[in-house]
């Protein structure tokens, strides 16, 4: 759990470096890229974690078949 809290801080702590430049440059898109891939990386590593072991969650999932063949 302490390894997810320092993640998710650094992650913080990068994304308000990069919201506070956006307002000193007034350029609303500096760093998308950056915000974007820290932002992703742990919406994906949260859907791992809750279907790994979705505990309370799990009446609510619902899993999909993807069909990947055309």
């Amino acid at each position: 759990m302490s390894e997810i809290r320092e993640r998710l801080g650094k992650g913080v702590a990068v994304l308000q470096r990069l919201d506070k430049r956006r307002l000193d440059t007034k350029s609303p898109k500096l760093g998308y890229n950056a915000e974007h891939l820290i932002i992703a990386r742990e919406l994906s590593e949260l859907e791992n974690d809750i279907l790994q072991d979705p505990g309370a969650l799990e009446a609510h999932l619902v899993r999909l078949r993807r069909n990947l063949l055309p």
